[in-house]
């Protein structure tokens, strides 16, 4: 059957990370796999409320075909989220995707076509280049360091390879959990200026700050027409409702509609509603503070057990924000080969190879502080510096 696929089917990639999916709810594995947020932090009585609400009251939307760009309302409540994020658009900008994820598809799909090549941050996030891939792009990876992006590495890159676009996740990166430097975004889009490409800013953790100081102005706060921003209510509400958005140059927004409407149509009507709901009512800002609270205290205790065991043997991200650490061993250990004996010990990661696009980091992992509790991150992080002692 394989000769009915397309060409672009065969450059499909499977996730890394979904590979681990069965460990995330494993009683027996204390997880620090999957990036997924806590179920303590959802809204969840607020959202039957608000949910019994619009399916009895306005079923005529909520369960009802609607507009492919999203509820009037909730475009305006996202480009005033966009405004408050300096980034100046306005609901005739905004597009509400199926999560973040639809974003980056749909942007591949009307912006790429075979060939193309995609700027990409040594590591990134796995879903982006899935999704390049499948339009049969070509990643070219860029360095970091802990200030972000290395502008003399994109420069270099950018020259040779003669990009259509680059894909960067600021704010607390996914997976390094990374917080890129203002100056180095300056950097970033003088160079999109200088070689002639778009950005794809994505933002679904720019909210998750728990260390002060900490500077999340997006790339889009500076210039509207180089930079698409997404974002998502996903880590601050609840991935189940499937809300994200996109924020793009005027001219675009028309063809990525149309993108959209032979995908889905629109996206989930119900899920919307509720979301809107919830941010008419005021209580997105309380539910931000809420959990920001929530996971700073996580943090802290993975962080805390890294020094405890792993320090003088790694190196690790400090998570000033997001859901993420990333940790770097010694160069002559390949993470990949201890996943067995660690899910043997009852403690899983993800390896970091995956993350990156020109075949190195594998001597890093990913790990996530959102699920676990307290006690269990210490157990955890006492059983993987046995796997890797």
């Amino acid at each position: 059957m394989h000769r009915f696929l397309s060409a672009d089917a065969h450059n499909y990639r499977s996730s890394a990370i979904r590979a681990f999916a069965r460990l995330i709810n494993d009683p027996n594995v204390i997880s620090f796999a999957g990036g997924v947020p806590n179920p303590e932090t959802f809204p969840a009585e607020q959202m039957a409320r608000i949910a019994e609400r619009v399916i009895r009251e306005k079923r005529n939307v909520a369960l009802q075909y609607g507009p492919t760009r999203g509820l009037p309302r909730l475009c305006e409540t996202i480009a005033a989220i966009c405004r408050g994020r300096g980034v100046e658009r306005g609901a005739e900008d905004v597009i509400v995707t199926t999560g973040s994820q639809q974003a980056l598809d749909l942007l591949a799909h009307t912006l790429l076509d075979a060939g193309d090549v995609v700027l990409v941050e040594l590591p990134t996030y796995i879903g982006g280049t899935a999704s390049f891939h499948a339009r049969s792009a070509v990643m070219a990876g860029v360095e970091q360091d802990d200030d972000g992006i290395v502008p003399e590495s994109l420069d270099e890159v950018a020259a040779r390879t003669k990009p259509k676009l680059l894909y960067t996740i600021p704010n607390f990166q996914n997976p390094s959990g990374r917080l890129m430097s203002q100056p180095r975004r300056d950097a970033v889009l003088e160079l999109a200026a200088k070689h002639d490409f778009l950005i794809i800013e994505d933002d679904p953790y720019g909210e998750l700050v728990y260390v002060g100081g900490a500077d999340t102005t997006p790339i889009a706060a500076r210039e509207s027409e180089r930079v698409i921003y997404l974002g998502s209510f996903s880590k601050v509400l609840a991935p189940g409702l499937r809300c994200g958005f996109m924020a793009a140059p005027r001219e675009l927004v028309p063809t990525l509609e149309i993108a959209k409407q032979s995908a889905d149509l629109c996206s989930g009507m119900l899920d919307q509603s509720i979301v809107d709901e919830f941010c008419a009512a005021g209580e997105l800002a309380p539910q931000i503070a809420r959990v920001r609270d929530f996971y700073r205290g996580k943090r802290g205790t993975l962080i805390a057990a890294l020094g405890e065991h792993f320090t003088g043997r790694a190196t690790w991200t400090d998570a000033a924000g997001g859901l993420f650490t990333f940790v770097t061993l010694r160069a002559e250990v390949d993470t990949a080969n201890h996943v067995k004996e660690a899910v043997a010990r009852g403690v899983a990661y993800i390896p970091g190879a995956p993350f990156f696009v020109d075949g190195s980091g594998r001597n890093t992992m990913r790990l996530t502080f959102a699920k676990e509790s307290d006690e269990r991150m210490r157990e955890g992080i006492r059983r993987l510096a046995e796997v890797f002692a």
